[in-house]
């Protein structure tokens, strides 16, 4: 039954990456032709000192990459609403213990493919369902599959342009159900609820190399068993975490063929209990982060 399971996540692995790659044929073939419906296309890499999953310690040594490729697929433009097809992988790639300096280990430490709707209505709001499988290459960690639910708002528009505008707070909520697998290594599937703002400032919205600075802050929490300890007791407050983060364009945002960003930031990561005690940590973390990624 175990093998059964384990073949069917394989192939859903696969599926959503062929579908990836598929679109990325089509969109290539879009561009060469008339501008109909443009599929909004994004990869890029990330490095990062330190790696935590929703507070919950991934690696903290060595060199930690993440590459990622993102496809959002228009699927019906509505007068009230706009419907799409989001597709796409995130990797986590470490040479440290829990990637090739284990003992027999690679480094493709883990491989995460999603799928889902998502809807943008009443101008400002959007909202997605998405199905995740977040596996492990190098079999570090069990196949967890969830079930995202997010909502967010943009306030951008609300604050006025120039040369220094405020894009506003730009709130968010996203519920994960655990419906195979367990992040936190349980007794059972959990569900997870996150909370976050991320003011923006528009450092030089007016120039061709626009430049943004961000305040993100998240909180983690448990709605119900998703930061147990070994006891199997939960807890509520899984982490909070803020920051400062910047984002900038490297070519005109009219130069044909993409567009290139540069981002990054540098973020405080405060423990619950029961974070502290799965970590075996202390229950501050300090995580710089740079990116760099390619829109098209």
């Amino acid at each position: 039954m175990r093998n059964s399971t384990s073949k069917i996540r394989s192939i859903a692995v696969r599926i959503i990456l062929a579908a990836g790659v598929a679109l990325l044929a089509f969109n290539v073939v879009e561009a060469q032709e008339a501008e109909a419906r443009e599929i909004e296309s994004s990869l890029g890499v990330s490095v990062t000192n330190q790696y935590f999953f929703r507070g919950i310690q991934q690696e903290t040594e060595g060199l930690i990459v993440q590459p990622w490729i993102d496809f959002v697929f228009p699927l019906r433009e509505g007068e009230n609403a706009s419907w799409s097809l989001n597709i796409g992988t995130w990797n986590s790639l470490h040479d440290g213990p829990t990637g090739s300096g284990g003992s027999g280990m690679t480094m493709h430490y883990e491989l995460d493919a999603y799928a889902g709707v998502g809807v943008d209505f009443a101008e400002n709001w959007s909202s997605s369902l998405s199905y995740v499988i977040l596996s492990s290459p190098n079999s570090a960690f069990n196949t967890v599959e969830e079930l995202n639910f997010s909502f967010s708002f943009d306030d951008s528009g609300r604050f006025g342009k120039g040369a220094r505008s405020f894009s506003g707070f730009q709130p968010h909520v996203l519920v994960a159900l655990e419906v195979s697998g367990q992040s936190d290594g349980g007794s059972g599937e959990g569900i997870y609820l996150e909370l976050g703002i991320e003011p923006a400032l528009g450092l030089n919205d007016d120039g061709k190399h626009p430049v943004s600075l961000s305040f993100p802050v998240v909180a983690g929490l448990s709605v119900d068993d998703y930061y147990e300890d070994v006891m199997g007791s939960d807890d509520a407050f899984g982490f909070e975490q803020g920051g400062v983060a910047f984002s900038t364009v490297l070519n005109p945002a009219s130069t044909q063929g993409g567009s290139w960003t540069l981002s990054g930031g540098a973020h405080v990561l405060l423990l619950g209990d029961n974070l502290k005690a799965i970590n075996g940590g202390s229950g501050t973390e300090v995580i710089v982060s740079l990116d760099i990624g390619f829109a098209f």
